[in-house]
């Protein structure tokens, strides 16, 4: 990750709402901006649900991918959120809570236009902190051979998109555009573009309930097989339309005119553009997708992640200052009951009590073990690895507790334990634990080690904490 320091973070300047109906659910629904604070993200919130959680924007949350992007946590989702997030993503908006009346965002027009126009209308408010980027630094490839989908990032010094779509239609056929600046170009090149569907995929989709809230007027039907006149009416009825419907000479269902020539390739764009806010920050780096979809867009999303989350490993535990240092080498000997020879933290970089650690042992040649481990070949014991992941798991879990010094953690068990890379004398140890269940002293925990960005070892760990007097 890297800041910019010609960019901040951004927000708006007060609420503002916009209401229509869902497309694919066809629910009516009220949806609101609100501004937030520095590093807030993006954030839904369902109002006509009691108790409701907030529900990041954020890969982690999507649950479903059935012709459109679906987050939600414990059962309550949000649909259709990439054209908000397009929207969000084109402005450069970096922090706002949306509250929403239903359980999907009102469709407008079929693209972001609308929802531009209106967060324009609230005023974009810059913020102190700076804005975050990670820089594509390595070639990413996505490759699904089966549909011949194809989606590439490569380093640039600014966020590209070269998109393709090949379709088997004469309305359609090979389309494809880039853009190259996403401030100058994404309102009145991309924005305006609206979503679109085969006539052919029309019945279909209505039977798996979808595009409940689809018409002519918020998206483009393409006419892609033979019509008999008599068919349109019961296309009046599946659109709930009042007036005629009627096949268009451009191919488009209604006579609809086209914004842009190649509207269907621009749209692509923007679904991406919304499917990638969900990373939480913007990329440099230049996007080169053929044929692909929402799902495709996503399991890129989660190889960028992949790489963020690398960057994010060796940002914490390479760029930590002394004075960054949550505990020292001496303050983990106090917390932990172990000593020379079998002490394998030397330091705490990352304590968030009760959620996770990161701490760092630094591998020296004059570790007592690689005497006999093995000599003109030293090589770190894999079991002391994961016992420098179970003490820095210690570390987490005795500040979770109350009176901690009174308190001993003792393992009772190793699972999913894998050793991936050996470890040797110059390499510095970075351990990271996450607290998956803690329970009237019963805990369980993921723990990974890591050499640069690289794992090699993990393992799931489960524990008790136990009084001193107990034992």
């Amino acid at each position: 990750m890297a800041s910019d320091t010609l960019k901040r973070q951004r927000t708006i300047k007060s609420p503002i709402s916009y209401s229509g109906i869902g497309l694919h659910t066809g629910n009516p629904c009220s949806l609101t901006f609100h501004p937030a604070a520095e590093n807030h993200g993006i954030k839904f919130k369902r109002l006509d649900v009691p108790n409701s959680p907030l529900i990041p924007a954020l890969i982690d949350h999507v649950v479903d991918l059935t012709r459109g992007t679906v987050i939600g946590i414990n059962g309550v989702n949000v649909h259709t959120v990439e054209h908000v997030l397009a929207a969000l993503a084109g402005m450069e908006i970096d922090n706002v809570l949306i509250e929403l009346t239903a359980n999907e965002p009102p469709v407008a027009d079929g693209s972001a236009l609308p929802y531009m126009d209106v967060l324009n209308s609230a005023g974009i408010e810059e913020q102190t902190a700076p804005k975050e980027y990670l820089e594509i630094e390595n070639t990413l490839i996505y490759h699904n051979d089966e549909r011949a989908i194809d989606l590439v990032v490569v380093p640039a010094p600014v966020f590209r998109v070269t998109y393709m779509v090949d379709y088997r239609n004469p309305a359609l056929g090979t389309q494809y555009t880039s853009m190259y600046d996403m401030a100058e170009e994404f309102y009145k090149e991309f924005a305006p573009a609206r979503t679109f569907c085969f006539l052919s995929e029309v019945e279909m989709l209505k039977e798996q309930g979808l595009i409940q809230g689809g018409n002519t007027d918020n998206a483009i039907v393409i006419v892609d097989r033979e019509v008999a006149d008599e068919e349109f009416d019961r296309l009046k009825k599946l659109f709930g339309l009042k007036s005629s419907v009627i096949k268009g000479d451009n191919g488009i269902l209604d006579g609809r005119q086209l914004r842009f020539y190649n509207e269907p390739v621009r749209h692509k764009v923007l679904d991406l553009i919304g499917d990638l806010a969900l990373l939480g920050f913007p990329i440099k780096g230049h996007v080169l997708a053929a044929r692909a979809g929402h799902a495709a867009h996503i399991e890129l999303v989660r190889m960028i992640r992949k790489e963020y989350e690398k960057k994010k490993i060796i940002r914490i535990y390479q760029g930590k200052t002394s004075r960054e240092v949550i505990f020292d080498a001496a303050a983990v000997s106090r917390i932990l009951p172990h000593k020379y020879p079998f002490l394998l933290v030397d330091r705490i970089v990352d304590l968030s009590p009760g959620e996770r650690v990161a701490g760092i042992k630094c591998v020296s040649i004059n570790e007592p073990f690689f005497q006999g481990h093995f000599p003109g070949f030293p090589i770190m014991p894999g079991v002391l690895v994961i016992e420098a992941l179970g003490q820095a798991g210690g570390v987490l879990l005795l500040n979770s507790v109350d009176n901690p010094e009174g308190k001993l953690v003792f393992f009772t068990g190793m699972d999913e334990v894998r050793f991936r890379k050996p470890v040797v004398p110059g390499d510095q140890l970075y351990l990271k634990v996450e607290l998956e269940f803690f329970r009237r002293g019963l805990c369980r925990m993921k723990g990974k080690a890591y050499v640069n960005d690289a794992v090699v070892a993990e393992a799931v760990m489960t524990a008790v904490v136990r009084s001193r007097e107990e034992m």
